[in-house]
Order: structure tokens, then sequence, then C-alpha cells
């Protein structure tokens, strides 16, 4: 009886060994090439506004990651990023951003020797025209004699670009459940200027320490936001009616030409 043990012990580390081999897929291609890495928590889009900045602020760095698929090697490898055109609010390079081939920026489109991941800077620049629009930098991976591109679905990233109040990417259906109600622009400002003294920014960080990671969900922060913002517009409200004036309101559309009540709501879409 031992014997045979032995014998289908043995066996079955045979089998399983050679299972293992098959899964492994060794990497024996002569190309190397490159992917940007995304964020657990994010995607494709990344939205950059220039509404809470200082006005003598005119530039802005959002920082993308790459990761090579290949060999690590021993010296720098220099690669090129490319503007994707076709998007009917493209940005214009030079304009909105530094261009991917200045040598401001192109000098950091580097993988150092030794490593196989590095965050290069996209420079935004704060231009007037983005008072009044929202522009879009949408970029890829383009090919030199270093890389080619890789898997596809990691092959581009989008930037939009704005100096207007935009709506925070995650100011979703969980902070809308949890605590801020539906988005509005007056709402939004609102939130900014109650804020303002405390050094907090109503963007998309702040939305997403709340409220971006839905399995982790911190009930007593959204609840104490939900109270602050409640309260504070009882506040705004009653100052407002001291002066004979209605209601914080958005402003008046054609399916409400009186304009919606700012109101903060939870557990409730």
């Amino acid at each position: 009886m031992k014997k045979i043990k032995t014998y289908i012990l043995g066996v079955f580390l045979v089998f399983a060994f050679l299972a293992c081999e098959e899964e492994m897929d060794v990497y024996h291609e002569s190309i190397d090439r490159l992917n940007f890495i995304y964020e657990e928590w994010s995607d494709t889009l990344l939205n950059r506004t220039f509404v809470f900045d200082d006005k003598t602020r005119v530039f802005d760095t959002v920082w993308v990651e790459v990761a090579t698929q290949g060999f690590v090697v021993d010296h720098d490898r220099p690669f090129v990023l490319e503007q994707v055109m076709g998007d009917t609010n493209a940005a214009e390079a030079g304009v909105h951003f530094i261009a991917f081939n200045d040598s401001q920026v192109s000098s950091h489109y580097v993988v150092p020797a030794g490593a196989n991941e590095v965050k290069v800077p996209i420079v935004l620049k704060r231009d007037a025209s983005l008072k009044d629009k929202e522009l879009t930098v949408r970029f890829r991976i383009g090919n030199n004699e270093n890389f080619s591109s890789g898997y596809p679905q990691y092959q581009e990233r989008v930037i939009t670009v704005t100096d207007m109040l935009v709506q925070p990417k995650y100011w979703n259906m969980y902070a809308t459940y949890y605590f801020a109600g539906k988005y509005g622009k007056v709402k939004h400002q609102f939130m900014i200027d109650v804020t303002r003294d405390m050094g907090i920014k109503i963007n998309d960080d702040f939305f997403y320490e709340l409220v971006g990671d839905p399995s982790s969900v911190d009930m007593g922060m959204t609840d104490y936001w939900f109270y602050f913002f409640t309260y504070a517009l009882e506040e705004e409200n009653a100052k407002r009616a001291e002066q004979g004036l209605d209601v914080l309101r958005e402003e008046p559309t054609t399916s409400n030409p009186e304009g919606e009540i700012v109101k903060f709501t939870r557990y409730e879409f």
C-alpha cells in the first residue's frame, strides 16, 4: 500500500509539473513594447481644471506611468508619445499643453537603465480659451528604435483640460447616494466657497478619498460632510432670506425655468 501511495504521489507531481510548464509562456520576442499603466481606481480618462488654482498658476503637470513589455536592459531607452487627432474638442499643442516633441518634456520620456516602469509628465497650459471650453488631450505611445506599441487596450490616455467648473469624476452614484446628492454647478461652487478657508479643494481627489473605493466607504466621514454642507446651506439661505432673496438655486433650464433648489441628500437617488 505504501508503494502504491508513493507511486500515485510521484505521478501526480509529474503531471502537476507538466501542467505548470504548459501554462508558462516564456517571453521570446525580439521587439520591446510599451504600455500605459492604469491605476486601479482610474481608467483612461483624467480630468483637470485650473478653476481651483491661483490666477498666477499657468501650468499643471499630470503624471502618467508606462511599463515595458520585454527584457530589462542596462542602458536608457527613450520613447515617444504622440497626440491622437480626431476629437472635435481637441486641445492644441503648444497652446493648451506642451507638445510631446518639445525637449522640455520629451527629454523626460525615457525608461532608465535597469528599470521597467517610469512616470513621465504631461504639462498642461492655462490658456485664456479654457475659460469657456473643455478640451481634450488624447495621446498614445508611438514607435521608435527602442519600443513598439504593446497591448491595444493600454495604448491611449485622455486628459480633459479646462478653466471652468466641471463635475468631479468621482461625484458619481456613490457620492450622490452617501452625502452629496445630485450634481449641480451652483451646488459645487457653494461647496468650494464654504471650504475655501479650510484649504480643501472639492475636486476629484476629495471625492475619491470618500467614495472612490466603494468597498471601503467611510460612512462616518460621508455623514460628517453631509451635515457640514447641509448646515452651511441653511445658514446661506437664512442670510439670503434677510436680504429678500430666494433660496439658492441652480441656473434656470427649459424644463425648470426657476432653477432647481440646491439641496444635499443621502441614501436616495
